[in-house]
This record gives C-alpha cells, structure tokens and sequence, in this order.
C-alpha cells in the first residue's frame, strides 16, 4: 500500500472523553516507541510525592507532585494565608526534594507564574529558571525552573 493510500484509509476525529481503548494502545505502544529511542525498556512509573504541613488537624500546606523516570515535577506547592511568610514553604519544598530523591529523582521542574516574589522564593530553595513560558495560562508569564542537585544542604531548619 502506498502512502498516500494508507492517509485516505485512517480518519482522525474528537472525541468527548478519553476511552478504556486509548489506555490500552498507549501501553502497547510506548514501549516500542521507547525501546526504539532508549534502546531497553524503562520504569515510566509514576510516583506520587504528597507533603502536607498541618496545625493540629488542620491542613497548614502541601507540596504536591511525582517522580518518574529518574527526575521529579512540583505540580501544587500551596500555604495557607495566615501561614504564608514563616518558612513553611521552604520546608514543604525542601521535604518534597528529600521524598523524590528517595523515589530515585535526581532533579526537579516546576512551573510557575514569572513573578518578583515567586522568582525570589524558588532561587533562594536551589531552582534556576531553564525556561521562559510567554502567556502560558491565560495570558501570564510563567517560567519553568529546575533544582540539581536534588537534595542540597538545608538552607532553613525544618
């Protein structure tokens, strides 16, 4: 069959929501596509990394995110109001580092809005900015920022 045969004979749509069937092609098919790129196959295993500060029984702050294939992402770093501004972030990063390495992470990305405040608090715990991300949600700067060696020196206690 030609090339050109083929395209007229595959039909590409949208969907609603994903199906049971899209799961199942893509664990077949990314380990072909892996093994032909990384030449064995890997543990893409997705490993959630889940810290949380708490005051008594309320929930003070989490950390949120993975380690996969030997690097981690922050998704959700998050302090309640009141909380904000005494170092708890600090420690809700730096034991999100700690658990990913354990995890078997050697180095972690996150995003984040490209602000003064968020540039000054990300520096400080270890990240450098590896990205500029123009108008990346609703309209706004974000940058995407990476910390390695993973765990460093505490440069807060805990």
């Amino acid at each position: 069959m030609r090339p050109d045969e083929l395209h007229q004979l595959v039909t590409c749509r949208v969907v609603a929501a994903e199906q049971p069937e899209v799961r199942e092609f893509l664990a077949r098919e990314w380990p072909l596509a892996d093994r032909r790129l990384f030449g064995a196959d890997l543990d893409w295993t997705s490993r959630p990394v889940v810290i949380e500060a708490r005051a008594g029984r309320e929930l003070a702050g989490v950390a949120l995110g993975e380690a996969v294939a030997g690097m981690a992402r922050l998704h959700d770093l998050l302090v309640a109001e009141p909380r904000r501004g005494q170092g708890l972030g600090a420690r809700l990063v730096g034991l999100f580092c700690e658990r990913a390495a354990e995890l078997g992470a050697a180095r972690c990305f996150l995003r984040c809005p490209d602000t003064e405040r968020h540039r000054r608090f990300y520096e400080r715990n270890g990240f450098v900015p590896v990205a500029r991300l123009p108008r990346y949600y609703h309209g706004h700067d974000f940058v995407e920022y990476l910390r390695e060696p993973l765990v460093q020196e505490d440069r807060e206690a805990r």
